[in-house]
């Protein structure tokens, strides 16, 4: 009984260091608000100062104002009707996440990588790629 008494604080710490992962998840919950609302005003302050971007028509590394420029166009010509996370990870400072956005004429996936500077943790890459 003793040795469960000493444990009991062990486990309640662990439980909410657990707690506190899932509700932060692998991509921060405004990240995931702004996705779900096509809104690329609500991701940017989001992006780091250089963003990866790999979407359909567009390529390469851009700076903050430009991602969001990029972003914007893409959420305006095609409005959402979801978004839902699949899968995620952590890999050293980083995390990743892949969700499923969809709009009324197609599906696309999104892969977003997202690591940690100064503790803020900034979105590096994002890939949006058409379903067949």
């Amino acid at each position: 009984m003793k040795n469960l008494i000493k444990i009991l604080p062990v486990i309640a710490l662990l439980m909410t260091i657990n707690l506190a992962q899932a509700q932060t998840g692998p991509l921060p919950s405004e990240v995931v608000k702004a996705v779900k609302a096509g809104d690329a005003n609500a991701l940017k302050p989001h992006l780091n100062n250089k963003v990866e971007l790999l979407i359909p028509g567009e390529s390469g590394v851009y700076s903050k104002e430009q991602a969001h420029f990029i972003l914007k166009s893409f959420f305006e010509k095609n409005k959402v009707t979801s978004f839902e996370v699949l899968h995620h990870g952590t890999r050293q400072n980083a995390t990743f996440a892949i969700g499923e956005y969809s709009c009324s004429a197609d599906r696309y996936r999104i892969y977003f990588l997202v690591k940690s500077n100064n503790n803020q943790r900034l979105i590096h890459q994002i890939r949006i790629e058409k379903q067949d």
